[in-house]
């Protein structure tokens, strides 16, 4: 040992120019041992050296975003009408929410933002008029330039009746009026409160669509072909001989105004029951699905691969009471017949708790109100209903009142968690002294034969609000009558008024006041009952991030903010 170091240092002292080749000459002095104790130290270096370069790059740069990754989806049905002047299934309303833009949109706390439009709309002194400028730097998807004439040719194909848009009603009383390339005007024939969330509605292409015939707008290829200004854009339709689709696949639209999206392409693949979606979940072959409990009776249960979100929609399970019935005008009856209704049991048991006990239907304040403060008490129920005169009649255990018996019809339709809430509601009430006829039908058959024609005297249905929750279908007494939705017949001045005056105003505090007067005053009447109040489960890959579900105003606006989604990131300088 001490004569190679002897040699090493003379060796040393002999160089007056280093260079690498020399590294060489000392380790072929070393002997074995010296080999390995040297190898060794400078490993330790190198992994030092190199993990100490990795600690200065962590602590001055920061993961962000990246761009890249892919992510698939599965939906129940077919797609049909990605076009959003027809699309009405849930289907295709996801599909429009990623291809298609509005004028503006709702961030994830469900506020009003622009999309297309560049800023809020500048709204007139007599509340009618909106004038509004548009971005410019916004193209097709297929290379063309938005314009104004895009917007106006939107609303008045969808005002026209040949074309069959299911938006008609929401625009009868409006006229749209282009002031140049980039500015629109709205008038309204009155003062419209609800108006502004009109504005979301995504915009069709010109260019693409004025030389589709009425009588080819429901048949064109545009439909599924579909074009918008959006975030992605459609790459491949794949299907089955038999024409069936099995998936559409989109890209990230690179010329996108907001800037490309992070995730390069999403698959959104169709199946024809909930079973075959949950296990394409546990399989993996799709990455996220969604629901919302009140229409589907899947389930989900957490896993390490999978997160659940959930967030609250404006959907409500309801109680109807028909005021056509003599024994349900009584005010004192509903009452009792709502305290006999086991709300959190029917949340907990029949939901999964996939529901909660409902806020107030009606307010601008998303979910932040109180509803309808209804305590579960049978024995407070038949109390009500001895002092209002009812006693149980000994020979057929029916309640009776002057020789009225207490009988009733409960209808629904045939889903899983509303034929399931009939079912425990009508053994409540039968437990209590009521004679129930209980029916249960499919949708379009109880839809036609006794919602209609208000044929029922009780009936669960849920009733689906939007981002404004406009009552005056429901509540006002013009509405009583198909295709009116106040199913109960309740015709009150007192609601209407409130109803009349909350429409006619564009000031949002104003409104909100008078709905909670609404709802206090509904609540007071008892001509519902609010059973609950759904929530959409989204169950989706721990790999993506930033999926925003805070509030949520339908199902498919969970692609909102899809283009901020990412699954990749990379590392930039501080």
């Amino acid at each position: 040992m001490s004569a190679f170091f002897k040699n090493f240092t003379s060796y040393l002292e002999s160089v007056k120019h280093f260079r690498l080749s020399h590294l060489g000459k000392v380790f072929s002095l070393m002997g074995r041992r010296e080999k390995i104790i040297a190898g060794g130290l400078l490993a330790i270096l190198a992994v030092s050296l190199l993990w100490s370069g990795r600690n200065f790059y962590m602590a001055r740069t920061l993961a962000v975003p990246g761009n890249g990754g892919s992510y698939s989806e599965g939906l129940m049905g077919q797609p049909q009408y990605i076009n959003p002047l027809l699309a009405g299934s849930e289907t295709d309303l996801a599909l429009e929410n990623l291809i298609f833009s509005g004028l503006y949109k709702y961030d994830g706390n469900g506020q009003l933002v622009p999309d297309l439009a560049q800023g809020m709309p500048q709204i007139s002194d007599d509340q009618k008029q909106y004038i509004i400028n548009l971005k410019q730097n916004v193209t097709w998807q297929n290379g063309q330039p938005f314009t104004a004439d895009d917007v106006v040719y939107t609303i008045e194909t969808l005002q026209d009746p040949d074309y069959a848009s299911p938006q008609r009603d929401l625009w009868l009383s409006t006229t749209v009026q282009k002031l140049g390339d980039y500015q629109i005007k709205f008038t309204t024939k009155d003062i419209s409160g609800p108006f502004i969330y009109n504005l979301t509605i995504p915009i069709i292409s010109k260019n693409l669509w004025q030389n589709v015939s009425p009588q080819n707008f429901l048949t064109s290829t545009n439909n599924l072909q579909a074009v918008g200004t959006g975030p992605y854009k459609i790459s491949e339709i794949q299907k089955e001989q038999s024409g069936k689709i099995d998936q559409i696949t989109l890209q990230a639209f690179a010329g996108y105004y907001a800037g490309q999206p992070k995730i390069n392409s999403i698959s959104v693949k169709f199946y024809d029951n909930g079973d075959d979606l949950v296990n394409a979940l546990h399989s993996r072959e799709i990455l996220g699905l969604g629901f919302s409990a009140t229409a589907s009776s899947l389930r989900l249960t957490p896993n390490k691969n999978t997160q659940i979100l959930t967030a609250p929609l404006p959907e409500y399970q309801t109680l109807f009471y028909n005021f056509n019935n003599p024994v349900l005008a009584d005010a004192s009856v509903r009452g009792a017949l709502n305290q006999d209704v086991d709300r959190q049991s029917i949340i907990d048991s029949i939901f999964k708790g996939n529901a909660r006990l409902p806020g107030a239907p009606f307010t601008l304040a998303p979910y932040g109100v109180p509803g309808q403060a209804v305590s579960y008490s049978p024995s407070a129920a038949a109390a009500a209903l001895a002092q209002d005169g009812w006693s149980i009649d000994p020979n057929t255990k029916i309640l009776t009142k002057k020789g009225t018996q207490l009988k009733l019809s409960l209808a629904t339709n045939d889903t899983l968690v509303n034929s399931q809430t009939a079912q425990a509601i009508a053994n409540s009430w039968r437990a209590l002294g009521v004679e129930v006829d209980l029916t249960i039908l499919p949708t379009q058959d109880l839809t036609n034969n006794l919602i209609r024609p208000r044929k029922f005297d009780t009936l669960i249905f849920p009733i689906k609000l939007g981002a404004d929750p406009d009552p005056f279908s429901f509540w006002q007494s013009s509405q009583v009558k198909d295709p009116g939705l106040n199913l109960t017949g309740f015709a009150d001045q007192n609601a209407d008024k409130l109803i009349n005056q909350a429409r006619a105003t564009t000031n949002t505090d104003a409104r909100e006041a008078l709905y909670e007067q609404l709802n206090n005053y509904i609540s007071q009447q008892n001509p519902v009952l609010y059973l609950n109040q759904s929530l959409y489960q989204y169950a989706v890959s721990i790999q993506v991030k930033n999926v925003n579900l805070n509030i949520l105003y339908d199902e498919s606006d969970r692609f909102e903010n899809a283009a901020n989604w990412y699954i990749l990131t990379k590392r930039v300088w501080k």
